[in-house]
Order: C-alpha cells, then sequence, then structure tokens
C-alpha cells in the first residue's frame, strides 16, 4: 500500500511539475526579446542598453530595478525620456530576471556586492563616472553604490527607496520559498501557477493609487520573477536586505565621494516603502542629501512621473549638486 501512495504521489508530482513549466513557458513565449549578456567576477549579467553612441560628454545612466521586476521594468519607464540626454544602461541584478550568480545567493544577497557586480559591467563596457538609479530594493543598490563606490560616481538618485532596517516578520512566500526541500518542490509545481494570478493584483497593489501603463506586465516582463532560480534569489535578497541596511547605516556619515551627490525622490502615496520611515530618517544622518516628496505618487513613480523624474535629474545634474533638505512637488495641471 506505501509504496502505491508513493507512486501516485511520484506521478501527481510529475503532472504539477509538467504543468508548471508548460504554463511557465506560455508566459515567457511573449516576453520582449533579452539584450545583452557580460561577464563579471560573481555573475553573468544581463543588460539592455540606449543611445550607447552618445558623445563622451554625455552622461551614462545605469538603471537598477527593484524586488520582483528586472532591466526592462526601468528600461520601459526612464529608457526614452533619459536616452535623449546620453547613454542608458538598465542591468538584471545578480541572480534577477536574465542574470546570474557565481556566488552563493545569500553573499550577493549584500547590495553592495550587487552594486560591485553592476560597476564592474559598466567600466567593461568603457564607461566612467555613472549617473546611478535605483528604485524600490534598487535604490537601496543605488545607495550601496554610493556606499562602496561614492568616488567613482557622478550622482546616486534613489527613487521610493528602503534605506533604514525594519522590524517584523518576512514575507510568507519568501520564508516559504526559500526553505529547505520544501522550496524547491513548491517552485517547480505551483510557482507559475499560483504566481501568475498574482502578477497583476500585484502591479495594482504597487502602484496605487495611480494606473500603471498599458501593458505594462508585458512590456516590463514582470513573468521572470516566476522563474523558480530568480524567485529563490529574489526572496533570499529581500529577507536578507535589512541586515545589510543595518550594517551600512553604521556608516551613512562616513561615505567617501558622496557629499551632496544624494537625491531621493519619493511618492507621499507610498504604502510599500514609507517616507518617513525610509527617505525622512535618512535626512536627518545625512543633511546634505536633497529629498523631494512627490505629491499624490505610490510607488511605480519612475512609471507614472517620468517626465518630472527626468527633469529633476537634468536639474541635479546641471546643478552639479543638492539642493539640501526636504521639498514638495506636484504635477502641473
Amino acid at each position: 500500500m506505501l509504496v502505491g501512495i508513493f507512486a501516485v504521489l511520484i506521478i501527481l508530482g510529475l503532472i504539477l511539475w509538467a504543468h508548471d513549466a508548460r504554463l511557465r513557458a506560455r508566459l515567457f513565449a511573449d516576453l520582449p526579446a533579452a539584450g545583452d549578456f557580460i561577464e563579471t567576477r560573481g555573475a553573468t549579467l544581463h543588460y539592455l542598453s540606449q543611445n550607447t553612441g552618445a558623445a563622451k560628454d554625455k552622461p551614462v545612466f545605469v538603471l537598477i530595478h527593484g524586488s520582483s521586476a528586472n532591466a526592462y521594468d526601468m528600461m520601459v519607464a526612464l529608457g526614452d525620456t533619459l536616452g535623449a540626454h546620453g547613454t542608458v544602461l538598465s542591468f538584471d541584478r545578480p541572480g534577477i530576471g536574465r542574470s546570474r550568480n557565481k556566488l552563493s545567493d545569500k553573499e550577493m544577497s549584500d547590495p553592495r556586492h550587487q552594486a560591485r557586480e553592476i560597476h564592474q559591467a559598466v567600466r567593461a563596457l568603457g564607461y566612467e563616472k555613472p549617473v546611478i538609479i535605483g528604485q524600490s530594493l534598487g535604490g537601496s543598490v543605488a545607495l550601496a553604490y554610493a556606499h562602496a563606490l561614492g568616488e567613482e560616481i557622478t550622482a546616486n538618485i534613489m527613487l521610493a527607496p528602503p534605506l533604514i532596517p525594519w522590524y517584523g516578520p518576512d514575507f510568507w512566500a519568501n520564508r516559504l520559498m526559500t526553505a529547505p526541500l520544501i522550496g524547491p518542490l513548491l517552485s517547480n509545481i505551483i510557482l507559475a501557477k499560483y504566481g501568475a494570478t498574482q502578477l497583476a493584483p500585484g502591479v495594482e497593489w504597487s502602484v496605487w493609487p495611480e494606473t500603471a501603463p498599458d501593458n505594462y506586465l508585458r512590456d516590463a516582463a514582470i513573468a521572470l520573477i516566476l522563474q523558480p532560480r530568480a524567485f529563490r534569489t529574489n526572496a533570499i535578497y529581500a529577507m536578507n536586505l535589512r541586515h545589510h541596511l543595518a550594517d551600512m547605516q553604521k556608516t551613512f556619515t562616513d561615505m567617501p565621494g558622496t557629499q551632496n551627490k544624494m537625491l531621493i525622490i519619493h511618492g507621499d502615496k507610498d504604502r510599500t516603502v514609507n517616507i518617513d520611515y525610509n527617505a525622512g530618517s535618512f535626512l536627518k544622518a545625512r543633511p546634505d542629501a536633497e529629498l523631494l516628496e512627490l505629491e499624490g505618487a505610490g510607488h511605480m513613480l519612475h512609471h507614472t512621473w517620468k517626465s518630472e523624474i527626468t527633469a529633476e535629474i537634468l536639474r541635479f545634474l546641471a546643478d552639479g549638486k543638492t539642493q539640501p533638505g526636504r521639498h514638495m512637488r506636484r504635477k502641473a495641471d
């Protein structure tokens, strides 16, 4: 009897695995084509580029995406508007999207390691002094970029970034999918089926109270997070972020090369990353930083305020330094 039960479970598992793999293939079939790849010491990085023929005196903008997203998200949001003013490079962070890790996910979970891998790629592509722009967890990586490589960047722009370690339990799905044995099993037999039903609601939650662009899920290739490997990596990064932020927080006041280089842009309606707890607290530690509070903006401000954010970045670069303190911005009627 036990042998029979075991055989039934194996057959059921194989059916679920095959169905999940088939659904995943269908989801991925309609996604944008891959960009280019570059090897670094710790990763194989996938990236998208725009206006690579820009003059050498034009800025190079390095875009870093948030949790559960990828390079397409940032390129769809800011590629065209920034590409009119310089070269744009948008990277899948190590282990996410179409990138792969050579180091363990736990080791690469340190946003400073992710920043160093991206910077290796930027330098290998022939660019220096990049303008770093990160959204959400990518904003944490942008902070880490300044923390580790402040002397080697022109500016650091953080969009709705987690900057301060938080308290409370980790997201249940991250805990479940990273658990030994059960995590790999579930990520291959239910992740695509369940995850596909959560993509649109997840976007609606993040963009609230605003509206995502038409065809956002497809154009931003959001389904790439349903790869078992990428989902697990993303979960490990999210679960370890607060510990790395706590370590970086010890030296917020001692980040060489970052004086007057840090601009934070954050929506006042963001319910994913709280502006006061994160950006407001960071401003107390670094009063030289500039915080722009966007009235009515949610977490996906890089899509809903793209022209305004581009204008603020260009103004920031033209000034060559911050306008320290917290400032409110409203959309023109």
